[in-house]
C-alpha cells in the first residue's frame, strides 16, 4: 500500500495500525496546495467470511456517519472522505498530529491524584460532545485517546465501534436486542460484554484509566470482589476519599449506580479537592524548628539523589516491544510523532547555567515500503539522507555493526549548525519491516566525554 494513490489523491506514506476489521495508514492529500496530512482507514478483516464481512462493513458505515454528523468538534476528527475502490473500503479522516495515552498511562508510571483529575477532565470534555449527541464510543482505551500536539488537548479517535442510542434494535414484543460486542477486554463493563452498551458504558472506562494511572496496574490485573463484581483497587492507591468515591461509582458493576454520561462526571470533580499536598505547618505542630526540618529534608534527598545515581531507569514501549536503559541523572522525553518516526529523546543533565547544548540520545522507528525493507537497501537511502542533511557535513566513520543482537550500520559525522560545531553518532538496524535508528548528538568537544555511556544505552536496546 505504501506509495499507493487511492480515489486519485490520496497517497499513503506510512503504516499507523492495524485492526481486526482494517489498517490504519498516514497520506497526504495531493490535491491540496500543501499536501495536507490524513489517516485513512483501509476495511480489511483478518477473516473473510460473509458474517465478518458484513459486520466489518457496518462498522465503517456507521463510523463514517457518526463522524459526518458530529461534524467540525475540537475533539473529534473530521471526516474528510468516504469512498470504495476496487472492492476495498476507505474512510479518510483528518490526522490528529500528537501520541495516544497509552506512551503517558502505563506500569511504569504511578499518577499523583491531581494529575489524575486533570487526565479524567481531559478525557470526559472530549467524551461529553458525544454524549451530548447520544453517541457511545464503545471502545474508550488509552490508545484511543490523542494527546494533541498543538494543544495537549485529548481528542477521541478510531470511531469504528461507535453506537447511536437511537438505532438500538428492538424485538416485536419490545425488547431492546443485544448488539455485536465490540470493546477491548478490562475496559468494558458487564452490560457491554453483553451486547447492551450504554452512554454509561463509556463512564466505566474512563474510571478504569484513572485506576490504572492510580495504580500502574494494568486493567486485567485490578482484582475483582467474587461476590459482588465490583473492583478492588483503594488499596493499591494513594488517593483522596472524595476522588475515590467518584471512581468506585464509575466503574460500579451495576450500570444503573453509576453516573449516566460524562457531563454527570465532570460535576462531580468539581468537588473534589487533592488532599497529598504538604502541610506547611506540619514540622512546627511537631515542635521541630523550620531550620532542622529543612536540613533533614535536604540530607534526605542528597542521599536519595545519591541511591539514584548509581543506577539504571528502563524505558519500556509495550507498543514497539522496545527496552532501553539509561542514567538516571539523564532526563527522558516521551513525544511519539507518527510522522517523524521520534518515540524517546534521552538527555544528559545540564553541567552549569553555561551549558549551552545539552548531549542527547534520540530513538527513530518508521515503517518501511517494500524497496527498503533489507539492510542494504535502507543503508543506501539513509547514507544518502544523512549526507543531504547538513552542506559541510564530514562523515569520518561508516561500518557494520551490532544493535539488539540484529546486523546493522553505525555512522559517525561532523557538521556546523549555526556557528556552533557537533559530531553525531547514528546506528540502525532494520527488524519486523521498520527501521529502528539511534541518534546520539553532542557538542564536538564533549562527544568523546558522553560516548561510553551512550554506549551502554545503545548496547541495551532489545526489540521483541
Amino acid at each position: 500500500m505504501i506509495g499507493k494513490i487511492l480515489d486519485g489523491r490520496y497517497e499513503i506514506i506510512s503504516k499507523l495500525g492495524q485492526g481486526a476489521f482494517g489498517t490504519t495508514y498516514l497520506a497526504i492529500d495531493r490535491k491540496l496546495p500543501d499536501k495536507d496530512q490524513c489517516v485513512v482507514k483501509h476495511f480489511s478483516p483478518r477473516t473473510v467470511n460473509a458474517y465478518t464481512l458484513h459486520h466489518a462493513r457496518r462498522l465503517f458505515e456507521t463510523e463514517a456517519k457518526v463522524l459526518n454528523r458530529l461534524g467540525n468538534n475540537d475533539c473529534i476528527p473530521r471526516l474528510l472522505a468516504h469512498f470504495e475502490e476496487e472492492e476495498n473500503f476507505y474512510l479518510v479522516e483528518e490526522f490528529v498530529a500528537g501520541h495516544d495515552l497509552s506512551y503517558e498511562v502505563n506500569p511504569h508510571k504511578i499518577w499523583s491524584e491531581e494529575q489524575v483529575i486533570t487526565l479524567l477532565k481531559d478525557i470526559l470534555e472530549a467524551l461529553n460532545v458525544i454524549h451530548q449527541h447520544n453517541v457511545i464510543h464503545r471502545d474508550i482505551k488509552p490508545s484511543n485517546l490523542m494527546r494533541r500536539q498543538q494543544d495537549g488537548k485529548v481528542v477521541l479517535i478510531d470511531f469504528g465501534a461507535v453506537k447511536q442510542i437511537n438505532s438500538q434494535v428492538v424485538s416485536a414484543q419490545g425488547q431492546e436486542l443485544p448488539t455485536v460486542v465490540v470493546g477491548t477486554p478490562g475496559y468494558i463493563p458487564s452490560e457491554q460484554s453483553q451486547g447492551q452498551p450504554r452512554l454509561c458504558s463509556d463512564v466505566y472506562a474512563v474510571g478504569i484509566i484513572a485506576i490504572q494511572a492510580l495504580t500502574g496496574l494494568n486493567p486485567t490485573q485490578i482484582v475483582r470482589d467474587s461476590s459482588t463484581g465490583e473492583i478492588i483497587w483503594r488499596n493499591q492507591a494513594k488517593v483522596s476519599q472524595q476522588l475515590a468515591d467518584i471512581l468506585d461509582k464509575m466503574v460500579k458493576y451495576d450500570f444503573r449506580q453509576r453516573y449516566e454520561n460524562a457531563a454527570e462526571v465532570l460535576q462531580a470533580l468539581k468537588t473534589v479537592t487533592p488532599t497529598h499536598r504538604l502541610n506547611k505547618s506540619i514540622w512546627w505542630k511537631a515542635g521541630i524548628g523550620l531550620a532542622v526540618a529543612t536540613a533533614a529534608i535536604a540530607t534526605i534527598l542528597a542521599f536519595i539523589f545519591i541511591q539514584r545515581n548509581q543506577n539504571l531507569e528502563i524505558y519500556q514501549n509495550a507498543v514497539y516491544g522496545i527496552t532501553i536503559k539509561y542514567p538516571q541523572t539523564w532526563q527522558k522525553t516521551v513525544t511519539p510523532d507518527r510522522i517523524t518516526g521520534n518515540l524517546v529523546k534521552f538527555i544528559s543533565p545540564k553541567e552549569n547555567n553555561q551549558d549551552s547544548y545539552t548531549e542527547n540520545l534520540n530513538l527513530i522507528v518508521q515503517d518501511l515500503p517494500e524497496t527498503r525493507r533489507q539492510l542494504e537497501q535502507f543503508n543506501q537511502f539513509y547514507l544518502g539522507e544523512i549526507q543531504q542533511s547538513h552542506q559541510n557535513l564530514q562523515i569520518t566513520q561508516n561500518d557494520e555493526t551490532q544493535l539488539a543482537n540484529q546486523p546493522a550500520r553505525q555512522v559517525v559525522y561532523t557538521f556546523t549548525e549555526e556557528g556552533n560545531k557537533f559530531q553525531r553518532l547514528q546506528v540502525w538496524t532494520i527488524k519486523n519491516n521498520k527501521a529502528y535508528i539511534m541518534t546520539y548528538t553532542a557538542d564536538a568537544a564533549k562527544y568523546s566525554e558522553y560516548l561510553p555511556v551512550v554506549k551502554t544505552m545503545i548496547s541495551s536496546l532489545d526489540i521483541k
